[in-house]
């Protein structure tokens, strides 16, 4: 008997969503995911999750409403790979991570860039646009908490940890 061939992204209904993260944001995202999971009753159970609803949210706003939000385009790391760039003590300030998300998303995001393109005269990345999806999720997370401090989170984030919502 053959072995089952494994389907593909887009079989699954999935695709790749490569995310060029500048370092805060990329660390301040997983510690609104890890204080919303002790906040929020409904919070997913992996950080991937947090971030999807973040983009799903960012996709249903407005043109007029994204690019209120707008954040900086962080600063590129001089050219040369990770390592030589350590090795030469250069900072190593963002880093491009690959993310797996629906498919369906994936097309949500493109016609929203589209959007702010044709509508607000605005041209973002997808990395720009998940980033400000990410920062708008973060701002939301810390408005809850109020004057608390955003948690931080452990290195790397467990799998599927305990909730401890409020209820």
């Amino acid at each position: 008997m053959a072995p089952k061939r494994k389907l593909t992204l887009a079989e699954r209904g999935l695709a790749a969503f490569a995310v060029y993260w500048d370092r805060e944001t990329w660390e301040l995202s997983r510690s609104a995911y890890m204080a919303d999971l002790d906040d929020l009753p409904k919070c997913p159970d992996s950080w991937i999750g947090w971030f999807q609803r973040a983009l799903e949210r960012h996709v249903r706003r407005s043109a007029r409403a994204r690019a209120a939000l707008e954040v900086p385009v962080p600063e590129r790391n001089p050219s040369g790979s990770q390592g030589a760039l350590k090795d030469a003590g250069e900072p190593l300030d963002g880093f491009t991570k690959t993310h797996v998300v629906p498919a369906d998303l994936k097309a949500k995001i493109e016609q929203a860039i589209t959007d702010d393109r044709a509508k607000m005269g605005r041209m973002v990345s997808r990395s720009q646009f998940a980033r400000e999806a990410a920062a708008a999720a973060i701002g939301e997370t810390r408005a809850r908490r109020g004057g608390r401090r955003l948690p931080l989170a452990p290195d790397p984030l467990p799998n599927k940890p305990p909730k401890r919502a409020r209820a």
